[in-house]
């Protein structure tokens, strides 16, 4: 019998579920996703989307690249969104036009990029922080000690992505932003 064409994938989901110590059924419902999935692409029947990798990863705390065949997926997602990040970081003396959260929400965000930072999260990060960043710009940083607490929180975690994919000219502008 021909092996699964999904296979690799879900025995790397598999052995760090048994590393985490999650049965099946703990670790879907801490993905939010339904244990027959998990089941399925542990078995190798169906393949994971991106969503479901970094849903899984997440839930187990470790970086969704550990999870993927080949690393560089993700590295190359990354890669793509360094300029984002660095045109995101250009935009703060002049920042664009357009809607500001309430503080409360910009702290949860800022929150939950601290969270991804911590859990080596890269993919989320460079997926999400552009779009804080212009954000937190536009909420005048320069004005509010709250907001500027954010920015340097923010850039933080921008800089864990930027330093540790070798954008290190990306990672000294943040690091001056943070001062």
């Amino acid at each position: 019998m021909p092996s699964a064409p999904h296979g690799g994938i879900g025995r790397r989901i598999a052995y760090h579920r048994s590393v985490a110590r999650f049965t099946q059924r703990q670790l879907a419902d801490a993905a939010n996703i339904h244990v027959g999935t998990l089941r399925k692409v542990e078995r190798g029947v169906r393949g994971a989307s991106d969503s479901i990798v970094e849903a899984l990863a997440a839930a187990m705390g470790i970086n969704p690249s550990l999870l993927l065949a080949d690393r560089t997926q993700a590295s190359s997602r990354i890669a793509t969104a360094i300029p984002a990040l660095s045109a995101a970081i250009a935009a703060y003396d002049l920042p664009d036009d357009g809607p500001v959260r309430p503080l409360p929400e910009l702290r949860a965000a800022v929150a939950e990029a601290v969270t991804w930072r911590l859990a080596s999260q890269y993919v989320q990060i460079a997926r999400h922080l552009p779009g804080l960043l212009a954000e937190l710009f536009r909420a005048a940083p320069e004005h509010d000690p709250d907001v500027a607490a954010l920015v340097v929180s923010a850039c933080r975690s921008a800089d864990a992505v930027a330093y540790k994919f070798g954008a290190y000219d990306l990672s000294a502008r943040l690091i001056e932003l943070m001062r």
